[in-house]
């Protein structure tokens, strides 16, 4: 009988041990369903990869990190009960996501904000995010569409075109991105002939084709909107016999999305997304995932996730706790300090455990966080050319 009594204290001590080591935690709010299912998956491998790279080079605060995976479903009702969960229940110490705006947003003021979590966004690129009352926890590692819109309205300019029209999912980040690119297009000289909003994964888009394609048909239509919702009005529109042209986004630089419509009757046109220049972060990082998970795939967002991932784990180690806060995550993100890329974590952890400052020069760029949470970085041009979503190699600022 007291031998029993000994192996049962001996492992309720073990469960303990084990509770207690290590235990910092990164949350994912990523979409595996919903319209932007196809963008989460590879973001979540980004974040995984940051992960495991954070922990081969010693973890954090003496224990490895591990990763939270949930699903917004592209959706605020099914995202903000996600993150209740990771915040409540799993007890993460910082969340990389979501990725549509709306989605953030709804998040942030519902479970996030309310919660003190800091949350790091590697795609919602609404305006409306700079000016959220967040106390300082909501971040992203993609620039504002304050910058999208411009460099989009310019490049349509650019391209001869003259009148256009937009297609744009009705939500904060559709808003937003229509709103900067049509007045910055009317201010450049165009004019555009209808701005339509619509709502996410209709079955048909037909009222909104009507109103898209005016008594003067437009030179171009800009879809603004995410992959499944496209998809529908784009063949609605090809069918129609809608003979113009078309200009994409962030929200609609899906391979798949081009391949199920036939990537040929797109062939030479152009879009714009947040991207950084070839750098050797850039390099580094696509060495690391093609090795993991094979080809490094055309959708953005990608290296931004894993940019969000790695600066959580760095800020962690430099607050010494398994949570997160704005001075900490400036402190390794900002000038000055040495400058450590993907490569180095093994050199960043040492450096912020002999307390010296760090400045992370990231996959998506340099990752200058300012008061408002924001980076500064580039818009890339894209184009469909032999079929694929391929780079131009340009990349502009407003």
């Amino acid at each position: 009988m007291m031998k029993k009594i000994i192996i049962l204290v001996t492992s309720a001590l073990f469960v303990l041990t084990a509770c207690s080591s290590g235990g910092a935690k990164i949350g994912t709010l990523m979409d595996e369903t919903g319209d932007l299912g196809a963008y989460g998956p590879p973001i979540q491998n980004g974040v995984d990869l940051a992960v495991s790279l954070i922990n081969d080079a010693g973890g954090v605060n003496g224990g490895d990190v591990t990763v939270v995976h949930a699903d917004s479903g592209t959706s605020p009702n099914v995202a903000t009960e996600a993150a209740g969960k990771l915040i409540e229940i799993d007890k993460v110490g910082g969340i990389v996501g979501s990725l549509s705006s709306g989605v953030t947003m709804a998040v942030a003021e519902a479970k996030s904000i309310p919660a003190g979590m800091v949350m790091i966004s590697p795609a919602s690129t609404s305006p409306a995010i700079s000016v959220l009352d967040d106390n300082d926890t909501v971040f992203r590692t993609t620039v504002s569409d304050a910058a999208q819109g411009v460099v989009l309205a310019r490049m349509a300019k650019r391209l001869g075109y003259e009148h256009c029209s937009t297609i744009y999912v009705n939500n904060p980040y559709g808003e937003g991105l229509n709103n900067i690119f049509t007045s910055t297009f009317e201010e450049e000289g165009g004019h555009c002939e209808a701005e339509i909003p619509h709502e996410q994964e209709q079955p048909s888009y037909k009222s909104e084709i009507d109103k898209a394609i005016t008594d003067h048909e437009p030179d171009v239509i800009i879809a603004m909107s995410y992959p499944k919702s496209a998809a529908v009005y784009l063949r609605e529109l090809i069918e129609s016999g809608y003979t113009g042209d078309f200009m994409f986004v962030d929200g609609t630089k899906n391979q798949e999305m081009f391949d199920e419509l036939g990537a040929d009757k797109f062939e030479g046109m152009m879009g714009t997304a947040p991207g950084a220049p070839d750098s050797d972060a850039k390099s580094t990082f696509t060495s690391l995932y093609e090795g993991k998970y094979g080809e490094l795939p055309t959708n953005p967002f990608i290296g931004e996730g894993f940019d969000g991932a790695i600066l959580l784990a760095l800020a962690m180690a430099k607050s010494g706790t398994d949570t997160v806060d704005g001075d900490s995550l400036r402190f390794v993100a900002n000038a000055p300090g040495e400058k450590v890329g993907p490569g180095d974590m093994a050199k960043a952890l040492e450096l912020i455990n002999d307390g010296k400052d760090i400045d992370y020069v990231g996959v998506a760029g340099d990752q200058e966080i300012d008061a408002n949470g924001d980076v500064s970085n580039t818009i890339e041009v894209w184009t469909i050319e032999n079929g694929k979503v391929t780079s131009t190699g340009r990349f502009e600022s407003p």
